[in-house]
């Protein structure tokens, strides 16, 4: 069991790092630039304002690189514009009315910052920035840290928007494979669950097919992800209207096929349980078997409408869940192959599944 478990916690760690990989070695070398072009250009000897806005910029993780600079920017320049016009307020050397004014101007800056809408990140840097210039002074904070967050800023949307822009195609098509993928695995041990008549393996694949949760949701930042690309970087823009169409299907479809299999995963573990003197009606370990092989592979779990409409009449009347069961494995091969925009076979439902099924 330890060693089970080991290797799990294993398997997370490599998958994480295999996805930071490439987002840390960006910010390595955004840093190195942004050091350099501050230390060049505008003569600060220590620009660590440079480095850190290009870390906030291309920092691993982030739904969209640009939204976050622009929103880093807009925080930036509200946090310092507050903090200097609040030291046009004379106070005088009492404590007292000092540390009133960093908490005042703290809220203040954080409340108009959040009045932009641009996320956390842009009221975190009003606040920082507004607080820096009330304790390092003006022309320290001022000043100096625009000049840099410019620098640092620019150099992150360098990368982000032009030199590294992900294909977002690729980046919808990837992140629905892996979806349907997850979904396949959990068909699979359904599969076997009906083969051998086991509800405790029907519960394991029902637990299964639930997980494909965490890819449904890389799924939607993917979608979201393509969505800002195809609008804001020039890779996107040259194929907006495809990416966008392609995120509009995606979005239309995905969570309907994630809770087909939810209820599939469902009924057929009370089917097994509750139904199990009927039993499964001929050719439904076959299906499921198919639509595994389908889930990711346009037209490998095409159902021929004859065989589904057979399928169907061989369920027993008494067998509620039996039904539910097949109704859902038909529905969840087409809602794959919609997904992915198989076309239309012999006029009947996506992936020749038929219409009725689909519903």
């Amino acid at each position: 069991m330890l060693d089970v478990r080991l290797k799990g916690i294993g398997a997370r760690l490599r998958d994480r790092a295999h996805l930071a990989w490439g987002d840390a070695l960006v910010c390595a070398l955004a840093v190195a630039i942004a050091w350099m072009l501050a230390r060049g250009l505008a003569g600060h000897s220590q620009p660590m304002f440079a480095v850190v806005a290009s870390v906030v910029c291309l920092a691993p993780g982030l739904p969209n690189h640009g939204r976050q600079a622009l929103a880093m920017l807009s925080g930036v320049l509200t946090g310092i514009a507050i903090g200097e016009a609040s030291l046009l307020i004379p106070l005088g050397d009492d404590p007292a009315l000092s540390v009133l004014r960093l908490a005042a101007v703290t809220f203040l800056a954080i409340l108009v910052a959040s009045l932009w809408g641009q996320g956390a990140v842009a009221a975190i840097q009003s606040g920082v920035s507004a607080l820096m210039v009330l304790t390092m002074g003006a022309v320290t904070a001022g000043p100096e840290r625009i000049l840099d967050v410019l620098i640092g800023t620019a150099v992150g949307l360098s990368f982000s928007q032009i030199l590294l822009t992900p294909d977002p195609m690729k980046t919808l098509e990837g992140s629905a494979r892996k979806f349907l993928a997850e979904l396949g695995q959990g068909m699979l041990i359904a599969e076997r669950a009906v083969r051998e008549r086991d509800p405790n393996r029907a519960r394991i694949a029902a637990r299964r097919l639930g997980a494909a949760r965490g890819r449904l949701v890389a799924l939607d930042g993917g979608i979201s992800l393509a969505r800002d690309n195809a609008r804001w970087s020039l890779r996107g823009l040259s194929a907006g209207p495809e990416v966008l169409a392609v995120a509009d299907r995606y979005d239309r479809h995905a969570a309907r096929i994630y809770a087909q299999a939810l209820i599939l995963g469902d009924e057929l573990y009370h089917a097994l349980r509750d139904e199990a003197r009927i039993g499964p009606p001929e050719g439904l370990a076959d299906l499921l078997h198919r639509v595994a092989a389908g889930l990711g592979r346009p037209g490998a779990g095409a159902q021929p409408a004859a065989e589904a409409a057979r399928l169907l009449a061989a369920v027993p009347a008494d067998a509620p869940h039996w039904r539910a069961v097949v109704v859902q494995a038909l529905d969840l091969s087409a809602g794959g192959q919609v997904l992915l925009a198989l076309p239309e076979q012999g006029g009947t439902g996506q992936g020749g599944v038929p219409p009725a099924a689909m519903r």
